[in-house]
């Protein structure tokens, strides 16, 4: 069995091949278009959609907050199932200029208080799936996601479900949940692995995840006093969009001295790298993990934290 934690390290290994010149490009898969690819991802989530349904009638037998697993099937002549174009719900998200439309299927809210953002922990069960309905990863038992290192489209999916509302260890070490957000995705391959090819998943395919959440812990990644939903400093529902999410434009660094990646806010103790950690530039004064309340001394509508010509005093 796989964890989507394992295929998001292929994705994002699949990414920087695609920021590298053609003569870098893997010989063995054409990198297209994305629009292009994009067009027919959502005439086959279109066409899957229409022709397919879910097994609903069978949560309306369960108890209240038992666990649930949703099935999908085609819908045969003669039968008047609703199908799943009539139940889901259109989002769009935007990367790299494309409006991405994504399907979002609520089976259960979620009986609990929380959800997670895309910048947040969640713990989930799931299954991942094509559109001819293989399967090629899942995760009976729940497992804990870092949000901003899944694909994105699984991430966002996430923050319209709430965690359950209870839970009960079982004799056997397992944990019995209650209430938990229960749903499924239907996402084009450009907010999933793309031209990627995890095991299991053919380069430009639209995929579908099933998933439950468990719990969603609110997370600040480098302990820097901000939640990490707020160091998405352009809004974009991504802690990682280049110099825009990285105010000092610094670089995580190997053994070897070398950049393997940008340090960005919401993984970076000295967002502004003046020598002063940002919990020291009094981010957040009331304490909530909003830094909407930063401090900013010299009233230049740049907080502290983000200004490297601001001098703070600590005590």
């Amino acid at each position: 069995m796989k964890s989507l934690k394992y295929l998001v390290i292929v994705a994002i290994a699949i990414a920087a091949v695609i920021s590298c010149s053609p003569d870098d490009d893997d010989p063995g898969i054409v990198i297209r278009d994305a629009r292009e690819v994009f067009e027919e991802d959502l005439d086959s989530l279109t066409k899957f959609l229409s022709t397919h349904t879910w097994n609903s009638d069978e949560l309306d037998d369960i108890d209240d907050g038992d666990d649930f697993e949703i099935e999908f099937s085609l819908i045969e002549d003669g039968d008047d199932s609703t199908p799943l174009i009539d139940q889901v719900e259109t989002r769009t998200l935007t990367r790299d200029d494309i409006d991405y439309t994504y399907y979002i299927l609520k089976a259960r809210e979620g009986d609990g208080e929380n959800s997670a953002t895309f910048a947040d922990s969640a713990l989930v069960s799931y299954s991942g799936k094509l559109l001819d309905l293989t399967q090629f990863d899942n995760s009976i038992n729940s497992l804990w996601f870092d949000l901003p290192s899944t694909i994105d489209g699984f991430a966002v999916a996430l923050e319209e479900f709430k965690e359950a509302d209870s839970s009960e260890p079982q004799d056997d070490g397992t944990i019995n949940f209650n209430g938990s957000g229960i749903g499924a995705v239907f996402m084009p391959s450009g907010i999933a692995y793309f031209n990627g090819t995890p095991t299991g998943i053919p380069a430009y395919s639209p995929i579908i995840f099933t998933f439950k959440v468990r719990r969603v812990k609110t997370t600040d990644h480098d302990g820097d006093g901000i939640f990490s939903k707020f160091e998405d400093l352009n809004d974009d529902r991504d802690v990682r969009t280049g110099d825009i999410d990285n105010t000092d434009e610094d670089f995580i660094l190997n053994n070897q001295g070398r950049r393997i990646g940008q340090r960005f806010n919401y993984l970076d103790e000295d967002d502004d790298n003046d020598g002063i950690p940002t919990r020291d530039e009094n981010p957040d004064p009331n304490g909530d993990g909003n830094p909407e309340d930063a401090q900013d001394s010299d009233n230049d509508g740049i907080p502290d934290y983000l200004d490297d010509a601001t001098d703070v005093t600590t005590s």
